[in-house]
């Protein structure tokens, strides 16, 4: 009879360990509505100023993305993060388009040339968003 717990114990123990693993990943930060929001709507303000930048992407063609930025900044600062989210949503089409319109058309050196550019900043905004929830999961787990 005492083997027998002998063999249990350490079993119980793992279990114990790999279940209070799980909890402590269940407790993983989880951003509000409004860091949702605030971040995806800080993606896309930083694509349209990347087109922007391009002389293949004409000011009016932009226009509708920043009217649908606009409209998702406001929602947000009035609390409907639904809203928000939905405009945002529109602002990543519209520029999905304008970059397909672009991906589409006769390359050209500084057509690609354009196109690394584009890509190298949108790493660095990638890049940028990772540390940013790393930074917050420390904060969280500093400052429960």
């Amino acid at each position: 009879m005492v083997k027998c717990y002998q063999r249990v114990l350490p079993r119980l123990g793992v279990v114990a360990a790999l279940s209070l693993g799980l909890s402590a990943c269940a407790q993983m930060v989880v951003p509000t509505p409004q860091q949702s929001s605030s971040n995806a709507i800080a993606v896309q303000a930083a694509r349209i100023r990347i087109f922007s930048l391009s002389p293949q992407v004409p000011a009016q063609q932009l226009e509708p993305a920043r009217k649908a930025l606009a409209a998702a900044e406001a929602a947000q600062q009035r609390g409907d993060y639904l809203y928000a989210e939905r405009q945002t949503e529109l602002t990543r089409i519209r520029l999905d388009n304008i970059q397909q319109r672009l991906d589409q058309s006769p390359t050209s050196d500084s057509n690609q040339e354009l196109k690394g550019q584009i890509r190298d900043l949108q790493g660095r905004i990638a890049s940028l968003e990772e540390k940013i929830a790393a930074t917050r999961q420390q904060l969280q787990e500093t400052n429960p």
